[in-house]
């Protein structure tokens, strides 16, 4: 097989980036390629040489499950890479794996979490609900971000952030019950905002997010779940406790600046 094979796919879309990976039994082929309607996706081959043929697998990760991928490989590489200890003087007999384990919510780290925290847990204020959450997500480290308090007409979001590659539209609620059809207006307005790639917020201030992945939140108490995606824009229930839990994990864990991305698309 020359160089010129080594590249399996003979799909006829663009490639973007290909890469491959040789190690002593397997060799691995890695192409990003551009779908039919636009879309990005990976291919990956693992082949291994068997007499004078390869044998093998590959598998496409879509543009919509790339990130849960991500996240996945990063968390069981960490647990591999640091959180698990063998001992390497009984390797020979059965060993005992044992996995660190540490409570990341905010009630159990309270003396480190902003007061205001359990303000956002009990109050039925939604203007202190509202304001509280902006410096929650300030506090996370998210820089870019706008809140619309005191600008407020109705079917107007609540805020605007964006992080490294993502950018989001937020609402928030102390509504019970079926958010999802309360919102269902709003929700449409929010992800044909987000459809546009840029926001103005003044006539002199415009924040533009073309090839960002984009995501409508709604905060509320209740537990967090996807509620639909909409022409590619996640729509999101969000758990304020969920927001507070992250808080706590990334102070008290050795979380970068650019894991903050991954972990607010992933919530």
């Amino acid at each position: 097989m020359d160089n010129s094979e080594q590249w399996y796919t003979r799909e006829e879309r663009e490639l973007l980036h290909k890469a491959r990976y040789f190690s002593g039994s397997h060799n691995y082929f890695f192409e990003l390629k551009v779908a039919k309607n636009g879309s990005k996706y990976i291919v990956i081959d693992q082949r291994k040489k068997i007499g004078d043929k390869f044998v093998g697998s590959k598998i496409r990760i879509f543009e919509d499950e790339m990130l849960e991928f991500e996240r996945i490989l990063h968390q069981l590489i960490g647990i591999a890479s640091a959180q698990m200890h063998v001992s390497t003087d009984n390797l020979s007999q059965p060993s005992s794996i044992e996995v660190e384990s540490k409570d990341f919510s905010w009630e159990n780290n309270f003396d480190i979490c902003p007061s205001f925290f359990k303000i956002l847990a009990i109050t039925n204020d939604w203007q202190e609900f509202e304001k509280y959450t902006f410096l929650l997500l300030r506090l996370l480290g998210v820089s870019t971000i706008k809140s619309f308090l005191g600008e407020k007409q109705a079917g107007k979001a609540d805020g605007f952030f964006r992080t490294t590659n993502l950018s989001v539209i937020y609402d928030c609620t102390l509504a019970k019950g079926d958010i999802e059809n309360l919102k269902d207006q709003q929700i449409t307005n929010y992800c044909n905002q987000l459809r546009q790639g840029r926001i103005e917020f003044s006539d002199k201030i415009v924040e533009e997010f073309y090839e960002d992945h984009k995501q409508v939140w709604i905060i509320s108490r209740q537990c967090s779940r996807k509620i639909q995606v909409i022409n590619s824009i996640e729509v999101k229930l969000i758990s304020i406790e969920d927001l507070m839990n992250l808080y706590a994990t990334r102070l008290t864990s050795n979380s970068s600046y650019k894991s903050l991305d991954l972990q607010l698309r992933n919530i």
